[in-house]
């Protein structure tokens, strides 16, 4: 099969369709109707000549011979992505595409130095790179970076992978709150308020596993939620149901109107560690090169402040 650019369009659709589990899944990553997801589907299996996924009441699962060619299709991808970082070296200048995985809702924390990064990295002369920006969950960073469909990465990762390489950046300050109406809000005896967060029903994000809450009796007996995404915790918490931990920056907002309430701010005091990834082997473009040493320029230039401010 000699593979054409209507091919490799026809490939991406594929990857898309597994890594969502399916075809309606899928519509909201490629913009598209079921309908014409499966017509590519379709089209992409008459060229192979094989069956490459099952799909029906059965829910959607990979023949044999499908998980043989997303295996492919990944590796040729990468060749793909190996190709045009080599090409774009040729112009000896940063150009391109960068592209970036990262979590949802930071920017409006201040304390970021994300927005000063990029502004470095945009700004710099000759720079003629093209940024690809996508908001992910910390393991599909990771997957991403190891099937190199990624150039780096930045979120919170609770454990690490030996093939790729961690740079603490910053740390974001988190606050357990509720729901006005939730019954904890009204507890004004801290003792009292102490024990119902021991039984309180939790939403937790996923990806840090225990972290949000490390003690073992919080989760004791408990019907907790886990979630991806700081928006599907706040959701939930403004229901009125659940407690939660929510990042500062984030909640303020609801907190200074009255939605939310904070809860032993004292005592409940929780941090994340952000942390930028990158492939721990193998050749940086130009691009990503500049893109890291933007972050040590930042880097630097803050903690010159914070050593001028000390002082």
């Amino acid at each position: 099969m000699v593979v054409s650019d209507i091919d490799l369009r026809l490939l991406r659709v594929f990857c898309a369709v597994v890594e969502a589990g399916g075809f309606s899944n899928a519509q909201a990553l490629l913009n598209v109707s079921q309908s014409t997801i499966s017509t590519q589907m379709s089209q992409l299996e008459a060229r192979l000549g094989v069956t490459l996924c099952h799909r029906g009441r059965g829910g959607f699962k990979l023949t044999e011979q499908g998980e043989a060619c997303y295996r492919n299709t990944l590796d040729l991808f990468k060749s793909v992505h190996a190709f045009q970082r080599q090409s774009d070296e040729l112009r000896g200048a940063s150009s391109g595409v960068l592209r970036l995985g990262f979590l949802d809702n930071i920017i409006t924390d201040l304390s970021s130095p994300v927005r000063s990064i990029f502004h470095d990295f945009l700004h710099r002369s000759g720079n003629r790179t093209r940024l690809a920006l996508e908001v992910l969950a910390p393991q599909d960073m990771e997957r991403r970076l190891l099937d190199r469909r990624l150039d780096a990465a930045l979120g919170i990762f609770h454990s690490t992978l030996p093939s790729l390489t961690y740079m603490p950046l910053y740390r974001e300050k988190d606050s357990l709150v509720c729901a006005r109406e939730h019954p904890l809000a009204a507890l004004s005896d801290r003792q009292a308020l102490r024990e119902a967060i021991q039984t309180a029903p939790k939403v937790v994000r996923s990806f840090l596993e225990t972290l949000e809450f490390s003690d073992p009796d919080l989760y004791a007996g408990q019907a907790n939620v886990a979630v991806v995404n700081i928006e599907a915790a706040a959701y939930l918490i403004l229901c009125g149901s659940y407690i939660g931990f929510l990042p500062q920056h984030y909640a303020r907002p609801w907190i200074e109107r009255g939605d939310m309430a904070e809860l032993l701010p004292d005592e409940f005091e929780h941090y994340s560690d952000f942390s930028l990834v990158v492939q721990a082997s193998g050749a940086k473009s130009a691009a990503l090169q500049s893109f890291l040493e933007s972050v040590a320029l930042v880097q630097q230039t803050s903690a010159r402040a914070q050593t001028s401010l000390a002082g």
